[in-house]
């Protein structure tokens, strides 16, 4: 089964192999996990085994995602439609509003088309992803269809966090965690995917044995050299050297963005160096003072305040860790 294909996680396996197996499966999943933990690729291998419980090509293509999809324009309540994929029995959701909000015109689109198109033998499957970021009116466009589904269709979606899910969906699904692996498990699962033994080891103690993070980071260059910058940090944090930290943040004064990804990067290797990894340049008493700096930082960038001078600020205090 696809779902063999999650790392850990046994309980969430083993409750939906059992739904599975006795073709019992609720019209309605959430799976609820971090960013990073592999919640979206964990949808999509229960989606392949609910449509193609024999496996094969389209089970395979579902899970790399290429199936149909919803798309709107913001501003254009009468903008969706449905893209065609590879895979036709399934159709994801990711926002394409501000901040990655959902579009009423996306779930309207969906909607139309499960119930005006003809079911394959086994049904269809709906993806939608991050569904914390469904306002109201999204949610009551997901609502019309979710109490009174099509034979067949299965609703699965991922948020990074109960809480931040409407209550009115919330209430129409069964619930699973997307749990973490230990960094050496998540070592493994990525090296046998073909990322460096080295690497993988590294990327899974500094983040925590969060797959998708780390096959990210492994895989994007873009990523990678985010990562090094922020270890850069880490050692310049060890090192009490505000002059060194000063001239990495200097060139992100301009890129709010680009500094708050940094940050989260540089906060995971404090983390990392508080559990006593060996992977981080920053350890001990330093490693826990950086944290908060790292979070103190973090939560300016978040508002209005200046990203230079918060910056500039942040790189002052690393003389006192």
């Amino acid at each position: 089964m696809m779902i063999d294909r999650i790392e850990g996680n046994a309980e969430l396996k083993k409750s939906v192999r059992m739904m599975l197996d006795s073709r019992r499966m609720t019209h309605s999943l959430l799976l609820v996990g971090e960013e990073g933990l592999g919640a979206g690729f964990a949808a999509r291998c229960v989606a392949a085994d609910y449509l193609y419980p024999a496996g094969g090509a389209p089970a395979e293509a579902l899970l790399r995602g290429e199936c149909c999809r919803a798309v709107g324009k913001p501003g254009d309540r009468d903008s969706g439609r449905v893209e065609t994929g590879i895979v036709r029995e399934a159709i994801s959701i990711t926002g394409m509003g501000s901040g990655g909000r959902y579009l009423v015109s996306q779930v309207k689109a969906m909607r139309t088309e499960i119930f005006n198109t003809s079911l394959s033998a086994e049904g269809r499957a709906v993806l939608l992803y991050h569904v914390e970021r469904m306002n109201e009116e999204s949610a009551n466009a997901l609502l019309k269809v979710m109490e009174e589904p099509p034979e067949g269709v299965l609703f699965i979606m991922t948020a990074d966090s109960l809480a931040g899910v409407l209550p009115t969906i919330r209430s129409r699904c069964i619930s699973f965690a997307v749990a973490p692996v230990s960094p050496e498990s998540c070592a493994r699962y990525c090296t046998a995917r073909g990322v460096e033994k080295k690497d993988a080891a590294l990327y899974s103690e500094l983040f925590d044995g969060h797959i998708g993070t780390v096959l990210a980071a492994a895989r994007d260059e873009d990523r990678r050299a985010l990562v090094e910058q922020a270890l850069t940090l880490a050692k310049a944090a060890q090192a009490r050297d505000s002059y060194a930290a000063a001239v990495l943040l200097a060139g992100y004064e301009k890129d709010k963005a680009g500094a708050t990804a940094l940050l989260a990067d540089f906060r995971a290797a404090a983390a990392a160096g508080v559990q006593g990894s060996k992977h981080s340049p920053v350890q001990g008493e330093t490693a826990r003072k950086a944290l908060g700096l790292a979070d103190t930082a973090i939560w300016h960038l978040s508002t209005q305040v200046n990203p230079k001078i918060t910056l500039s600020v942040l790189a002052a205090k690393f003389r006192t860790l």
